[in-house]
């Protein structure tokens, strides 16, 4: 694909005429349409509902917009931006989420929002129907055989041209990208672009709004949990508010982790543990639990239980199926590890039934969510006698009267801090082959 040369074709005389935003006549039509994008920011509206509202209500006042398209960078760990697409013709909106990488193709790089950021301009028009363009790019072909006749794209930038947000990409990317494109032979007339321009910067603070809100929300789900998250977000953020929770408790811990410290090089080793935690952590999200800690090398994490859609039994069996599902995703990643002569992962896991105290603890200038409770307590003792019974998962008594499966009893063992210890029992096919004894 050929790639555009900016240093070349850069400069405000390459850009076709496109008249500036200013202060224009009364429009009902599109003063309407602002102060409702307005109002669409000051809400948690998902994004794609407000580019189909805009697009509907531009057609319904007859501008012949035929595509919408607006982008906002995210700061998330994977992905890089998020872009949304309305098509007038089927009336659908879709959102497709941009991974990082994305930024350093030639695709990328051979787009609008590529020059336009690149060189600092806000905005450019493409009038199609008229032939080839300056500049020219590679979309636009693709444009012109659906019937695009005229094509005009914004850049908002966030104004942090200073700061860092990736290693790999430049502050300048960050902002927000608009397009709108038209079939209507003769493309869009000189008021209606007039009145797109001002019109953009109302849909760009929407989206700024939007991303803004999606970033508080990524950036607690990913540090605190969904859980967690979705308290803080609720307002639950003073010191000691907290709630208490029935759940399935799921707890997981690495087995040798000193000894594989000190073998492996630092990157092996950080490498290993988030190898380790996707195949456990993961295994947990992806049968609807909720990680809550990760407490050195070991997963805390529940199975919360309501009285509609998450029933104990339910939720006994989520864990369950958590706890098989990470075992064969490790043993295959041990495989591969065993054929580059890589030390294998081996690791306990404990199910328990029981109620948490779930809440903000902490000092007024630094909070933590925690748990508290015998059942956090009894959770861990049980997973300290997977060693003891050489045996990969233990489960409490509580747990097997909830589960609904037959699980083997392995006796009843002492547990440090827990008065008369504590019964363990594991699934029939882990049970160990000689007789367990009580201790």
């Amino acid at each position: 694909m050929r790639r555009i040369d900016l240093q070349k074709r850069g400069g405000p005389d390459s850009v076709p005429d496109m008249p500036e935003t200013s202060p224009q006549p009364y429009s009902p039509l599109f003063d309407s349409i602002s102060d409702w994008i307005l109002e669409q920011s000051l809400t948690n509206r998902e994004l794609s509902d407000t580019v189909r509202g805009l697009g509907q209500k531009l057609v319904a006042g007859g501008i012949p917009v035929s595509r919408l398209a607006v982008g906002g960078m995210l700061l998330h760990p994977v992905l890089g931006a998020m872009d949304v697409f309305w098509e007038a013709k089927t009336d659908l909106v879709r959102r497709m989420d941009v991974p990082r990488e994305m930024f350093q193709t030639e695709e990328f790089r051979n787009a609008p929002f590529f020059y336009l950021t690149a060189k600092s301009e806000p905005r450019l028009r493409a009038h199609l129907e008229q032939g080839a363009v300056e500049p020219e790019f590679p979309i636009y072909e693709r444009f012109r055989k659906e019937g695009v006749t005229d094509y005009l794209a914004y850049f908002y930038s966030y104004g942090d041209s200073n700061r860092t947000a990736w290693e790999d990409m430049a502050a300048a990317f960050g902002g927000v990208s608009i397009s709108i494109a038209t079939r209507r032979a003769g493309g869009f007339t000189e008021f209606e672009i007039e009145r797109l321009n001002a019109l953009t910067k109302a849909l760009a603070v929407a989206v700024r709004s939007r991303s803004t809100y999606e970033l508080s929300r990524t950036l607690l789900d990913t540090y605190l949990g969904a859980l967690s998250g979705e308290m803080v977000l609720d307002g639950t953020i003073e010191r000691g508010d907290g709630r208490l929770i029935d759940c399935a408790l799921w707890y997981c811990d690495l087995r040798a982790s000193t000894r594989l410290a000190a073998d492996l090089s630092q990157d092996d080793y950080l490498e290993l543990l988030n190898d380790y935690y996707s195949d456990t952590a993961d295994a947990v999200m992806e049968h609807g639990g909720d990680v809550l800690l990760y407490i050195g090398d070991a997963v805390f994490a529940i199975f919360p239980i309501d009285d509609e859609t998450r029933l104990p039994s339910d939720m006994a069996r989520a864990a369950m199926g958590a706890a098989r599902d990470a075992m064969a995703r490790v043993a295959r990643r041990n495989e591969a590890r065993a054929s580059v002569g890589i030390p294998p992962v081996g690791f306990g896991i404990s199910l328990h039934y029981g109620q948490l105290m779930y809440g903000n603890i902490g000092t007024q200038r630094r909070l933590n969510f925690s748990v508290t409770g015998s059942a956090a307590n009894e959770v861990v003792r049980l997973e300290g006698f997977c060693k003891l019974l050489d045996c990969q998962v233990i489960a409490s008594a509580e747990f097997k009267e909830i589960c609904g499966q037959p699980l083997v009893h392995l006796g009843r063992h002492d547990a440090a801090g827990i008065k008369g210890g504590l019964d363990a029992y594991t699934f029939e096919d882990l049970a160990p082959d000689s007789p367990v004894k009580e201790t």
